[in-house]
């Protein structure tokens, strides 16, 4: 086998492990194994087949080694910051010790494994366009499931006792209707039809492959969100198009006609928000509320008593935090992944966990104002690459701001997405600089194939 018949089988290789983890994180339910153990997504149990079959190619010659990337070093810190809490917490504070608080030093390394896969999976622009064309497939099953639950169809209720998280998620699919689909919960399927909507608003805009199958997938997804009836998802979905309006305005002159485009999408979106709403008084009455969003009785729940007790247990500990502490801090999420992190791990691990998304943005971020530098035909000649980086900076962007009042980084329901799609995005945001694949983070080699032009099969 020649070189150029390894590139191209490794190309093939990334392709399909990236559209089944992509397709996994979206499609597949929590898997259980034991009470004592945290529940799995099928995308994290698949890591370590990832990881033997590329081992595999390795040996064989076909693969070439992976380089470390930042985020490896941002992991190791987390993982360090989270044993020196763990310890202050049961040394210094006196907190009981569960075998549960050491879960959390393996989770550290999720995104990194997530992350790497995407960005050393080094995609063209024909593997981005099949990317995009075969997720849709899973995001449509998503929607329909979803909306199945909304008209409330009888074989929902077999499918959901695979993917509800329990309690009160169902009671509010009985009462209130709000749909969950894969997600486990209607907040998670809020946020990921956002993720989605805005995906295929900007595939549509760059005109990769069929466009109006985009737009109606789109549609589809804002539909879907709706009947989620999520209300910081419907504000989320507001600042994706804003978010879009400055990335396209940024990418030059040329793209004026996708600003107008987006402008006359607008009361298209507005249309269909009032039009599913307006189909159940209960989730019409939920957005209502937004008109006084700081009288929201969630919100108060949370500002009165939830974020104030974790403040104030911050406050306690403001250097290096509690540790997990599972055994006292029972109640679960409270809804501000900041305040959690702040709390088990003080200030250091804030900063430090905030590395995990400043990694990749940087890195897109750099390489979208490098092309731009450098072409002004980036978007024409490359649409489906620019359509994946600039798709990777919304993700990384939106889920800073969704953790003010939710979860991303620690939610497994969409931990895989964020990362597998932040580590394509930084893919493809490098693709659009350089074909030689040149760093542009300072990386720490891996053997004698370190500084060589890299192809490899995550």
């Amino acid at each position: 086998m020649n070189a150029n018949d390894r590139h191209v089988l490794t190309q093939r290789l990334s392709e399909i492990s990236t559209i089944m983890l992509v397709s996994a994180a979206i499609l597949a339910p929590a898997i259980v194994f034991s009470a004592s153990l945290p529940y799995f997504k099928l995308e994290q149990l698949l890591i370590p087949v990832v990881v033997i079959f590329y081992v595999g190619l390795l040996l064989a010659g076909i693969a070439r080694t992976i380089r470390l990337n930042a985020l490896f070093l941002v992991g190791l810190l987390y993982c360090l910051c989270n044993a020196i809490s763990i310890w202050y917490g049961a040394t210094i504070l006196g907190h009981n010790v569960v075998t549960r608080d050491f879960y959390e030093l393996p989770k550290v390394w999720l995104p990194v494994a997530f992350f790497t896969i995407g960005f050393e999976s080094r995609l063209n622009e024909q593997s981005f366009r099949r990317l995009i064309a075969a997720f849709a497939a899973p995001v449509f099953l998503v929607c329909l499931y979803a909306w199945a639950q909304f008209a409330g169809l009888g074989f929902t209720y077999s499918l959901n006792s695979l993917y509800s998280s329990g309690g009160h998620i169902d009671l509010a699919l009985q009462y209130a209707r709000r749909v969950y689909a894969t997600m486990g919960n209607p907040n998670a399927l809020g946020q990921l039809m956002v993720f989605c909507s805005l995906l295929f608003l900007i595939a549509f805009l760059y005109r990769v492959r069929n466009r109006f199958v985009h737009l109606a997938l789109c549609l589809s997804c804002v539909v879907t969100l709706v009947m989620t009836g999520s209300r910081f998802g419907l504000v989320s979905f507001a600042f994706g198009l804003l978010m879009i309006f400055v990335i396209v305005s940024y990418s030059g002159r040329r793209e004026l006609a996708k600003l107008a485009i987006l402008i006359l999408f607008v009361p298209l979106f507005v249309w269909t928000y009032q039009t599913v709403a307006t189909s159940n008084a209960r989730t019409l009455a939920r957005y209502e509320t937004l008109r006084n969003p700081l009288a929201i009785d969630s919100l108060r729940q949370r500002v009165d008593q939830l974020w104030k007790d974790e403040w104030n247990d911050f406050a306690e500990s403001p250097v290096v935090g509690h540790g997990p502490a599972k055994s006292i801090f029972t109640l679960g999420y409270t809804d501000s992944e900041y305040l959690e992190v702040l709390r088990d791990f003080g200030t250091l691990g804030l900063l430090i966990f905030l590395g995990y998304f400043g990694v990749p943005l940087y890195e897109i971020a750099i390489g979208l104002r490098n092309a731009r530098r450098n072409s002004t035909r980036f978007s024409m000649e490359l649409p489906a690459t620019t359509v994946c980086a600039q798709f990777g900076l919304l993700v990384g962007v939106l889920a800073l701001i969704m953790n003010i009042p939710m979860s991303t980084f620690y939610n497994p329901f969409l931990q895989g997405f964020i990362w597998l799609w932040l580590g394509i995005g930084a893919g493809a945001a490098r693709r659009l600089t350089s074909t030689t694949w040149e760093p542009s983070l300072a990386r720490l080699p891996l053997g004698p194939m370190a500084n060589s032009n890299v192809v490899s099969c995550a």
